[in-house]
C-alpha cells in the first residue's frame, strides 16, 4: 500500500511543480514513508508516490513507474493478487520484465491491452493514476469493493486525486465544506460515496474509473456526475448488482461450505504473499478467527496475532482471542487500552480521518494497527464477513420482527414500545449487574442493551422495510437534529427496496454498496495507514465477493444462525466452544468514558463557536445533560456531532 496525488500543471513553472510534489509527498509520507517520487508531463500533469515497499523492495518497485514502451506512466497505491497469474500469461507473449512488483504488471498489461481490459482482469484492492502520453489522456481507477481510498476533483479549476483529502489541501486554496452532506453524517458517521466533506471534491466510486484529456485541458466534462452510469462521469468496470443479479443460488450446504472453505484457501495463500512480514489481526470473532485459522493452516511457522482489550468488561473481547490463538498455535500479542491511550489519541482524529468520521471503533483500530506495526508490515484482517455472510443482526431478525409485530394490536404495540423508550440505563444496568451475580446468568450482560431495547420499541411502530432498515443504522435513530434534512442514502434505500426482494438480501447489498464501502473499510484503511501498516482483506477479495452471491440468503441464515457456511468452516480448526457467544463487535465504551475522562472534553465541543453554523446546538446540549444524569444513553447520539465539531475547530 502507498500513497498517490497528482494535478493539472497547466502555467505553473518547474519550481512550483517541484514544490507541490514535495507538499503531495510530505502530506501522504504515514502511507509510504519507505520512499516517494514524482513526474511530470511538461504543462499537463504531475504524478507523485509515496512507497510502502511490500513486494519487490529493490528500486525497481519505485514509483511513479514508466511503462516499457514509454507510453504511460502510472502511481498506484494497493496489491494486485492475480499479478503471478498474469505475468505468466505475459511472459508467453515475449513481455520482459525487470524487476517483479505488480506495478510493472499492470503497465505490462495496459500497454498490450489496454486501461479497460487491464482493469477486467487484475484483481485485488487498488486506487490507480495512469497517464497516456501518447493521448495526453489522465486515468484514474478504484477497486471493485472500495477497499482503497481515492478523492478526485477539481480546485480553482485544476483537476487533483490523492489517496487522502490532506493531500488535496495543499494546493493551498479554500475548500468550502459540503453542508448537504452533513445531516447524512450524524445520522449515520460517514459521509456516503461519491461525496466528500468539501464541494467539488469526491470520492471515486468503487469499481470504476474516470478518463480526462488534455483537449479539455482536465476541466470538469460538460453534464458531469459523480454517480457511475451516465455519459460525462465514472465508467464501471464491474458492477455488484449485475454481480448479484447473474449469480445461479447453490443450495446443497454441503458443497457450498467446501467450494468457500477451497477459495478462502486459495484468496488467503495468495494475500499472505510478501516481502515482508505479515500478521493477522484477532478481534475472537468469527470473520477474524477463520482468517486466522486458515493462513497459520498454510503457514510453515506460528502466524503474528494481535488484539486489543478493555478494563470495561462487557466490551472486552481480549480473553475470547486469546483462547482462540491459544488453540491454533499463534504468536499472539494482546494489549490492553487504558483510557489515558484513548485521551492521547481522540486528539489526533481529524488528522487521520481527514473529514467527519464518527464510528467509535476508529479509536481501537488505530490503537491495534499500531501494536501490529510495530511486529509487521502487513496485517490480514476479517472485515466483509457480515456483510457478505448475513452476519448482523438486523439481517436475521428485523424483517421477522416486524412481520411479528404487524400482527399485535396496536394498543399492546404502544404501550409495550412506550415503556422501552423510558427505560433508564442506569437503573438497568444495576439490574443486570445483579442479574450477572445469580448462578447461570454471568454471560447475560452486553454493551448497549438500553440503547437495543429502546431501538425495539421504535420498530414496534414502524412497519416498511426502507424505515426498518434505515433506523437500525442510525446514530440518532432516537434523537434526531430535525433542522438538518438527511436525504442522500435514504434515497438510495428506498429505491433497492422497491425492487421487491426480502429484507435480508436488500440490505446486504446496500450495506456493500454504502455501510461497507464508506464506514468499516475507511476505518481499516486510515487507521491502518495512519501508522504505515498495509491491510488486506481475504473475505472480499472478488472470487470470494462474487461466489457470495450464489449462496441464498436461506443458507447463509441456515436455521437461523448467522454466517452459517463461514461457522462450519471455522468449527473444523477451532471448537465451537470457543466460538459460540453473545456477539459484541469491535466496539468502545463511549457513554461511560463521556461522563468521566471525556465529560469536559465534549462539553467544550458542543458549545464550539464554530458547531452553530452547522447544528442545532440546544436539542445536542439537551442531549448531552440527560446523558450525564444518566437518564438517557446518548453516547452514540453525541459522538458524530463531537466529532464534527471537533473537525470544524481543526478545519474550518
Amino acid at each position: 500500500m502507498c500513497g498517490i496525488a497528482g494535478c493539472s500543471i497547466t502555467q505553473l513553472t518547474s519550481d512550483e511543480v517541484e514544490s507541490q510534489a514535495q507538499r503531495f509527498t510530505k502530506a501522504l509520507n504515514h502511507r509510504g514513508p519507505d520512499g516517494n517520487g514524482f513526474w511530470r508531463d511538461d504543462d499537463n500533469l504531475l504524478l507523485t508516490h509515496n512507497r510502502l515497499a511490500i513486494l519487490d523492495l529493490s528500486e525497481h518497485g519505485q514509483q511513479p513507474m514508466i511503462a516499457a514502451s514509454g507510453r504511460y506512466v502510472l502511481t498506484f497505491n494497493g496489491e494486485i493478487y492475480n499479478f503471478s497469474e498474469l505475468k505468466s500469461a505475459l511472459v508467453e507473449l515475449g513481455i520482459n520484465f525487470r524487476g517483479r512488483s505488480d506495478t510493472e504488471v499492470i503497465l505490462a498489461l495496459i500497454d498490450a491491452h489496454g486501461i479497460d481490459q487491464t482493469l477486467r482482469k487484475i484483481d485485488g484492492m487498488f486506487a490507480f493514476a495512469v497517464y497516456d502520453r501518447e493521448r495526453q489522456e489522465v486515468t484514474i481507477a478504484r477497486d471493485r469493493m472500495g477497499e482503497k481510498p481515492l478523492f478526485y476533483g477539481w480546485i480553482n479549476g485544476r483537476f487533483v486525486f490523492a489517496s487522502e483529502l490532506k493531500a488535496l489541501k495543499t494546493l493551498n486554496y479554500s475548500l468550502t465544506i459540503n453542508r448537504g452532506c452533513i445531516g447524512d453524517f450524524l445520522t449515520y458517521g460517514y459521509i456516503p460515496t461519491p461525496h466528500s466533506i468539501y464541494q467539488d471534491i469526491y470520492k471515486l466510486t468503487p469499481g470504476t474509473s474516470l478518463t480526462l484529456t488534455k483537449r479539455e485541458n482536465y476541466g470538469v466534462p460538460e453534464s458531469f456526475s459523480p454517480y457511475p452510469g451516465t455519459d460525462h462521469g465514472p465508467r464501471p468496470f464491474w458492477d455488484l448488482k449485475k454481480v448479484k443479479r447473474v449469480s445461479n443460488c447453490i443450495e446443497t450446504p454441503e458443497l457450498a461450505v467446501d467450494v468457500l472453505e477451497q477459495k478462502l484457501e486459495d484468496t488467503i495463500s495468495r494475500q499472505l504473499i510478501a516481502d515482508v512480514p505479515v500478521g493477522c489481526f484477532l478481534s475472537g470473532g468469527i470473520d477474524s478467527s477463520l482468517v486466522a485459522a486458515l493462513a497459520q493452516k498454510q503457514s510453515a511457522r506460528a502466524i503474528k496475532t494481535f488484539t486489543v482489550g478493555f478494563d470495561v468488561k462487557q466490551f472486552n473481547e481480549a480473553p475470547f482471542a486469546r483462547d482462540i490463538a491459544n488453540h491454533l498455535g499463534t504468536d499472539h500479542q494482546e494489549t490492553y487500552v487504558k483510557t489515558t491511550d484513548v485521551l492521547d489519541l481522540i486528539d489526533r482524529l481529524p488528522l487521520v480521518y481527514d473529514e467527519p468520521f464518527a464510528d467509535p471503533s476508529q479509536l481501537p483500530s488505530i490503537l491495534v494497527a499500531g501494536v501490529a506495526r510495530k511486529n509487521v508490515k502487513v496485517c490480514l484482517s476479517g472485515d466483509g464477513g457480515d456483510e457478505l455472510f448475513a452476519g448482523y443482526n438486523r439481517y436475521a431478525t428485523a424483517s421477522h420482527m416486524s412481520a411479528t409485530f404487524e400482527r399485535w394490536p396496536d394498543p399492546v404495540k404502544h404501550s409495550l414500545s412506550k415503556l422501552l423508550l423510558s427505560l433508564n440505563p442506569d437503573r438497568v444496568d444495576r439490574a443486570v449487574e445483579c442479574l450477572c451475580k445469580l448462578p447461570g446468568l454471568g454471560k447475560v450482560k452486553q454493551p448497549n442493551l438500553v440503547l437495543k431495547l429502546q431501538k425495539l420499541g421504535v420498530l414496534m411502530r414502524t412497519t416498511r422495510p426502507d424505515e426498518v432498515y434505515l433506523f437500525l443504522l442510525k446514530f440518532n435513530g432516537l434523537s434526531p437534529d430535525k433542522s438538518i434534512p438527511t436525504t442522500i442514502l435514504e434515497k438510495r434505500v428506498r429505491e433497492f427496496f422497491d425492487d421487491g426482494e426480502d429484507f435480508a438480501t436488500t440490505a446486504m447489498l446496500i450495506d456493500q454498496l454504502n455501510y461497507l464501502v464508506d464506514d468499516n473499510l475507511a476505518k481499516v484503511d486510515r487507521s491502518a495507514m495512519s501508522v504505515s501498516l498495509e491491510t488486506r482483506l481475504p473475505l472480499l477479495d472478488r472470487q470470494i465477493v462474487e461466489y457470495s452471491w450464489s449462496l441464498s440468503t436461506k443458507l447463509k441464515l441456515r436455521h437461523g444462525i448467522k454466517k452459517w457456511p463461514l461457522r462450519q468452516i471455522l468449527f473444523k480448526h477451532v471448537p465451537e466452544s470457543l466460538i459460540e457467544r453473545p456477539k459484541m463487535g469491535f466496539s468502545v465504551p463511549i457513554s461511560v468514558w463521556l461522563r468521566n475522562e471525556l465529560k469536559s472534553w465534549s462539553l467544550d465541543l458542543i458549545e464550539n463557536p464554530l458547531l452553530k453554523e452547522f447544528v442545532d446546538v440546544g436539542h445536542y446540549r439537551s442531549l448531552w445533560d440527560k446523558h450525564q444524569r444518566g437518564a438517557y444513553d446518548n453516547g452514540l447520539v453525541l459522538w458524530p456531532v463531537l466529532v464534527l465539531s471537533q473537525w470544524l475547530s481543526n478545519n474550518y
